[in-house]
């Protein structure tokens, strides 16, 4: 591995664990073993291994997308792969990471809200092929039902008190996934969705 995608690698699993507050370029070059002399020569200032950081991290994530979708036999069954995905994003990442892109890197936020409106579209085209497979009611708004969707995943993040209610913010995640599903999915759907329930419960 080159010593530029090391960095990215792990100033990446800090920003998740830390935040980019607390993620100095000390604490970098620490994680990788280098000097900061190296690590300027590759990265000149924080925002750019910032930025460098999300854009590989948003890639990674399209393809394991975009190859969960080319292995499963149907939507969503490969839904359900994509939740176990980002159900393991979602435990690394600290609050602190998306808080602090939101109030202090605005460039960065604003790229992320990109990210989510395409977010939209690709589940929306993904309920509109689940209708044609049968599983998803006929009548559903898919748009609509996906940004609604994304408004409940990003609640939970921007939620500090979840815990208080007795639960934490990852069975609020698995409640979202399943409960919207069951209310967008036919006969035949909620019949696939009974087969996956065991892979949320283990």
């Amino acid at each position: 591995m080159e010593v530029k995608e090391h960095i990215i690698q792990e100033a990446g699993k800090l920003l998740q664990r830390i935040g980019p507050t607390s993620m100095t370029m000390d604490a970098v070059a620490r994680s990788c073993g280098i000097s900061k002399r190296t690590l300027y020569e590759k990265f000149p200032d924080k925002l750019t291994l910032i930025k460098e950081c999300i854009e590989t991290e948003t890639h990674e994530r399209n393809e394991r997308v975009k190859q969960i979708f080319e292995q499963s036999e149907n939507c969503f069954a490969a839904l359900f792969n994509v939740f176990a995905h980002v159900r393991e994003y979602m435990q690394k990442t600290s609050n602190a990471y998306i808080d602090d892109i939101k109030r202090l890197y605005p460039e960065l936020f604003a790229m992320r809200r990109e990210r989510e409106r395409n977010f939209v579209m690709q589940l929306s085209g993904v309920l509109k092929q689940a209708q044609t497979e049968g599983h998803v009611l006929p009548g559903i708004n898919t748009d609509v039902a996906a940004f609604l969707f994304l408004s409940t995943i990003d609640n939970l993040h921007n939620h500090d008190h979840i815990d208080s209610f007795g639960f934490n913010k990852i069975e609020a995640f698995d409640g979202a996934f399943l409960n919207f599903l069951r209310g967008i999915a036919t006969k035949a759907g909620r019949d696939i969705i009974d087969s996956h329930i065991h892979e949320i419960k283990n």
